[in-house]
């Protein structure tokens, strides 16, 4: 016996060679293999949970979406749509009898349906003549709230069929503006559409337009289900709506609160504050939590938690100095009564953050990943969790007990190799620390030398959290042997206010120090390659590459993806007043000051071999950005190549352009520095 016990460990030990030999590093066509998870919605009595599973065709564009729910003790998972196509945005209904989620199952424009938690076939409910998003049930469970796009003068519809085909089969598709903000993202808002909250009947599927009596609308540049919410007895609505007079010369949300149950004019809560107010969620009948901006067009302002009811507000979340989003109560049915979750970005991490109504109890729930869109019922909390190593999960909350209920990527990502990863700190401008996270290849070995990459993120104000990433993924970056190093430099998003806050007025001093100062960092590690340093970025990421090249020739080759080049013209951009305050001013008002942050004021100095890629449709950073940078590039003679991207955004967001974008990418680095460890 012994000896077939030790004969069974030799050919044990002799077979991991084997399995490890199985692993690989991540693809690009991994990417789309993954299966995407939507934000999860919980059953009332906290025994399941529904999830939209997204998966995707790379060879022609294409996705499908099904609703699955999953048992919260992690026992059971199963399908429950199968129409082959998109079945999005699943909202459990307050008596746990429906599923509601919306699917073009009969024409083009998608609608409202419903599926019972056992199975069987789902029930259409609505019949919109245009499409709907932002679903939210009655507390009854008796009918569905949704956002639709619509105008002023069509009431009914009738009206807006009728106004809809006059304008698409118009000779003339020439627009007439009299508004300063006329596009957002990527989308035209001149035609004079605006969101406004729809009531859909559950039985008889009728619809009614909420706001048809007032003028209010949600905002039009961006409303979704977290611009409203109604009170638990169904009496009344809460949304947020834009109070100025001109959209794009000012900005200033509001919350307006409004009787469902007779026709009342909308009533403006928050008029004290000059900043946005915005995302209410009712606490009670009457106590209602929301996100406040207090300083005016600071976009990463510290987000605070309030509540009250009429024109009483407190901050709920003064001692905490991060920003908070997606707001969740724990109503009184629940173990936790009066408490409010919600997420926090915290020094490189998504945490969900729990607290009493009262603040006289709080503190994070979770940490050491990416946690986010936390829904809770019943004493049990579900969540996405991620990180730079794993795609999202659906994991719960039960107690001090946390649960991972899905399994929908395992037999994809035990195929990974992936290198480590490591969460560093440095010294950066002014003496500060800078957190900088560094992801390794597969198969990393420290005595060897390797090519780097640093990523500069964009936003400015945002942080690079451990998620996983389906642009810029660090792992498939480091697949090709490359040391990657990404820091939260000065203006990232998660460290504090006064951090945040640091480069108002100067835009590139501060981040360009710290890069810097990680590009030395990093050097001085035996393990990187000194001749082959590479920066890549986009967006504000994409500002900086355009910052380097003309302040620095440290850098063998760049990637610019959608980067601000020239601050004068992008006045063209959609959002034009908010850019005063990070700027300090107007290109008009202080020449000098805006051509201090200005990168195509220091063209005289590029050197730098880049890669330019931009989208057509881009109206963040204008296409025409990408083109003045590229152009100037050329002119002086500096190696450089332009991907221009006719049907995208700001973001790459097609398979298949994908696909051609990070090829070109991976080429670049591949001239300009190699690839793998020497």
């Amino acid at each position: 016996m012994l000896r077939r016990l030790l004969g069974t460990l030799v050919l044990c030990l002799a077979f991991l060679p084997q399995l490890h030999a199985q692993k690989r590093p991540i693809a690009f066509e991994d990417l789309w293999k993954v299966q995407r998870l939507g934000k999860p919605s919980i059953a009332p009595d906290g025994s399941w949970v529904a999830v939209e599973v997204s998966s995707f065709v790379l060879e022609d564009n294409s996705s499908t979406s099904q609703i699955w729910i999953l048992s919260t003790d992690g026992k059971t998972q199963k399908q429950l749509t199968s129409f082959a196509g998109k079945n999005s945005g699943p909202i459990w209904s307050p008596d746990g009898k429906w599923i509601a989620f919306t699917s073009k199952r009969t024409g083009d424009i998608a609608q409202i349906h419903v599926i019972s938690p056992q199975g069987g076939e789902a029930k259409q409910v609505s019949k919109l003549p245009m499409a709907m998003s932002g679903l939210k049930w009655a507390p009854d469970s008796q009918s569905i709230f949704c956002l639709v796009n619509t105008w002023a003068d069509t009431p009914d519809d009738a009206s807006y069929t009728k106004k809809e085909k006059a304008k698409k089969d118009d000779k003339v598709q020439a627009y007439v503006i009299d508004d300063a903000m006329y596009r957002v993202w990527d989308s035209w808002i001149a035609d004079g559409k605006r969101p406004v909250v729809y009531r859909v009947d559950l039985a008889s599927g009728k619809h009614t337009n909420v706001f048809a009596h007032t003028k209010r609308t949600l905002p039009a540049t961006g409303a979704d289900a977290s611009s409203y919410d109604i009170s638990p007895d169904g009496k009344e609505i809460c949304f947020t709506s834009e109070t100025t007079k001109e959209i794009g010369t000012d900005f200033n949300t509001d919350l307006y609160t409004m009787s469902l149950v007779k026709a009342s004019e909308p009533k403006n809560i928050t008029s004290d504050n000059p900043g946005n107010d915005m995302n209410p969620l009712y606490v009670t009948d009457r106590l209602i939590a929301f996100q406040r901006q207090t300083t005016k067009f600071f976009y990463a302002d510290r987000i605070r938690i309030m509540h009250g009811g009429g024109s009483e507000f407190r901050e709920r979340t003064g001692s905490l100095d991060r920003s908070c989003g997606v707001l969740q109560i724990v109503r009184a049915r629940d173990i936790w009564p009066g408490h409010l979750l919600f997420e926090v970005e915290d020094m490189g991490y998504h945490r969900i953050y729990v607290s009493t109504v009262d603040e006289k109890h709080s503190g994070y729930a979770t940490k050491g990943f990416s946690d986010t869109s936390p829904v809770m019922a019943n004493g049990i909390v579900s969540m996405l969790r991620a990180s730079f190593d794993i795609p999202a999960q659906v994991w719960v909350l039960d107690g001090t007990v946390e649960r991972r209920i899905d399994k929908f990527n395992d037999d994809l990502t035990a195929q990974w190799d992936l290198g480590p990863t490591k969460n560093v700190t440095y010294k950066g401008a002014d003496g500060d620390d800078v957190q900088m996270w560094i992801v390794y290849p597969p198969q990393f070995d420290p005595k060897k030398k390797y090519p780097f990459v640093m990523f500069v993120h964009g936003g400015p104000h945002n942080g690079i959290a451990t998620d996983f990433h389906y642009r810029w993924n660090f792992h498939l970056l480091a697949s090709k042997g490359y040391v990657v190093a990404c820091p939260n430099f000065h203006g990232s998003s998660g460290f504090g206010q006064k951090f945040t806050d640091s480069i108002t007025g100067d835009m590139a001093t501060k981040p360009f120090i710290d890069v810097m100062k990680a590009t030395d960092y990093m050097v001085n590690e035996p393990y990187i390659d000194k001749t082959k340093l590479a920066a890549v970025g986009a967006s504000y990421g994409g500002y900086m590459m355009a910052w380097l090249n003309g302040h620095t020739d440290r850098f063998a080759a760049m990637v610019c993806h959608a980067g601000v080049y020239n601050w004068h013209s992008m006045m063209a951009s959609d959002y034009v007043r908010s850019r005063e305050r990070p700027l300090g001013a107007m290109p008009w008002g202080d020449l000098t000051l805006i051509d201090k942050q200005t990168p195509q004021r220091f063209a005289a100095n590029f050197k730098t071999p880049t890669l330019v890629t931009h989208g057509e449709k881009d109206y963040r950073v204008p296409v025409s950005q990408g083109f003045e940078y590229y152009n100037t590039l050329r002119i002086k003679g500096v190696p450089s190549r332009l991907v221009y991207f006719p049907d995208e955004n700001h973001w790459i967001l097609k398979a298949q352009n994908a696909k051609l974008w990070t090829g070109e990418v991976f080429g670049w680095l591949e001239k300009y520095i190699g690839v793998g460890p020497k």
